[in-house]
């Protein structure tokens, strides 16, 4: 069994204890039963005193696109948005316990659940936060600034952590997109009226992992059979940004028939 101590332990040998985090994780990757489940994870890196964020996005309140906000190179086929099982009522309020779990995976839903835990303002793609820094890394995200926690992370001076994931499971990546210029797709939700809204929002990010060769910079561990490796969230923000502006195409996922991909390498939607 992996205890809480093993886990503390790893938080001591990356050095981010007292930390703000930004978590994705696998589960299986363990290989072994965790001491207290998953609730054991969050219980050690609050006793360490870090913050751990993790994204909580929900698909549930996706709307069908009007429009008036379809702009061309977005990364998506209009021909076939259109889902005739929306639910057009979906309205998305930060105390909603809805999460996409088979996306994001149960320490996301874990934290979610936790009464002392933040969760930001974005209908599709919120992030949701626990421990002494939450507030400040979600309060300031809004439905057009989907990726303002990674500023907050950045500005915390903190981490971005992968247990048992690669880095096409490293959400800030998108973030290193936008501040190298391109363009968010937009997708669409209700706004707190019923009324639909266009809401920015990354793509695709099988391409990531090629970053693997950029961001040398980082500490690895195992807990079990999990491999963590820990990067401080603006040297990796800042390497991905300079290796997409010096190479668009480094974010491709290799499918020449991705139309989020290539999208993205042309700079994203036209508006």
């Amino acid at each position: 069994m992996i205890s809480i101590k093993d886990i503390e332990n790893a938080i001591i040998k990356l050095e981010i204890k007292n930390s703000a985090v930004c978590i994705h994780s696998s589960a299986k990757s363990f290989g072994d039963t965790i001491e207290s489940g998953i609730k054991g994870i969050v219980d050690a890196f609050l006793n360490m005193d870090c913050t751990v964020m993790v994204p909580t996005f929900s698909y549930d309140y996706m709307q069908n696109p009007i429009e008036k906000y379809m702009p061309e190179r977005n990364g998506i086929d209009y021909d076939n948005a259109f889902d005739p099982k929306c639910d057009k009522n979906m309205i998305f309020h930060p105390d909603s316990p809805n999460i996409t779990v088979e996306n994001m995976g149960i320490l996301p839903k874990c934290i979610l659940s936790e009464p002392a835990s933040k969760r930001g303002y974005h209908p599709i793609n919120s992030f949701s936060a626990i421990g002494r820094l939450a507030e400040r890394l979600v309060a300031t995200q809004t439905p057009l600034e989907v990726y303002a926690p990674f500023k907050q992370l950045i500005d915390a001076d903190g981490y971005v952590l992968l247990i048992g994931v690669d880095l096409d499971r490293a959400t800030i990546i998108h973030y290193a997109e936008q501040l190298s210029g391109r363009k968010l797709f937009i997708r669409w939700a209700n706004d707190q009226n019923g009324n639909i809204i266009p809401i920015p929002g990354g793509g695709c990010s099988q391409g990531f992992i090629h970053f693997n060769t950029v961001l040398k910079e980082h500490k690895e561990t195992f807990v079990g059979n999990s491999l963590w490796k820990c990067y401080k969230a603006k040297d990796l923000v800042n390497s991905c940004k300079q290796a997409i502006i010096e190479n668009p195409h480094i974010t491709h996922c290799g499918n020449l028939e991705c139309k989020s991909c290539n999208d993205a390498v042309l700079g994203g939607p036209i508006f």
